[in-house]
C-alpha cells in the first residue's frame, strides 16, 4: 500500500476543517461561559469575605461595649471562630478558582492548535511543506506556559510516546506534584 492510498482528498479536508472548526468554537464558547460564572463566584465570595471582617469587627465591639455581661465573650469568641471557619472555607473556594484558571488557560491554547492545524490543512500547499508543520509545531511549543504542558508535548513530539501512554505519565506527575503541594502546606504554620 503506498501513501497514495491514505491521502485526503477535497472533500475530507474540508470535513477535516469543519471539525476542526467545530472544536475551537465548543472550547471558545465554553471558556467564555465558564469565565463568566467563575467571575460572578468570584464577585460573590469577594463580597461575602469583606462582610466577614465586618461582622467580626462589630462582634468585637459590642463585647467591648458589654463590659463583663455574662456569656457575651463566649458568644463573642463563638461567632469570631465561626467567621473565622467561613473564611477558611472561602480560601478554599478561592484557590479552586484558580485551578479552573488553569483549565481555561490550558483550552485557550487547545483551541490556538486546533485553528492553526485548521489553517494549514485548509491550504493544499502548506500542508504538504515540512517547514510549515515545523514552524506550526514550535508555535504550539511556544503558546505551552505551563510545566505539563510542556513535558506532554516533549513526551508526544520529541520522545514520540504514544497518547495514552503520555497521559497515564502525565497524570502520575500531577498526582505527585499535587502530593508534594499538600505535604508542604501541612508543614506551613498558620497563627
Amino acid at each position: 500500500m503506498s501513501n497514495e492510498e491514505f491521502a485526503l482528498g477535497a472533500k475530507e479536508v474540508q470535513e477535516t476543517i469543519l471539525v476542526l472548526n467545530l472544536s475551537v468554537a465548543q472550547i471558545d464558547l465554553s471558556i467564555t461561559e465558564g469565565d463568566n460564572s467563575v467571575n460572578t463566584l468570584i464577585d460573590s465570595f469577594t463580597f461575602m469575605s469583606q462582610h466577614i471582617s465586618q461582622i467580626q469587627a462589630s462582634s468585637q465591639l459590642i463585647a467591648d461595649m458589654a463590659g463583663e455581661t455574662e456569656g457575651v465573650h463566649e458568644q463573642q469568641n463563638l461567632l469570631v471562630s465561626e467567621a473565622g471557619e467561613l473564611s477558611n472555607k472561602m480560601q478554599q473556594a478561592v484557590i479552586a478558582f484558580q485551578f479552573y484558571d488553569k483549565l481555561s488557560q490550558r483550552l485557550g491554547h487547545v483551541s490556538h492548535g486546533l485553528s492553526g492545524l485548521a489553517e494549514i490543512v485548509s491550504h493544499e500547499m502548506r500542508v504538504k511543506d515540512q517547514d510549515e508543520w515545523e514552524s506550526f509545531k514550535s508555535s504550539v511549543r511556544k503558546g505551552t506556559t505551563m510545566r505539563e504542558e510542556e513535558e506532554l508535548f516533549e513526551l508526544i513530539f520529541d520522545l514520540k510516546m504514544p497518547i495514552n501512554e503520555a497521559i497515564e505519565i502525565m497524570k502520575g506527575r500531577m498526582r505527585d506534584r499535587m502530593h508534594q503541594e499538600e505535604e508542604a502546606e501541612e508543614d506551613i504554620e498558620l497563627f
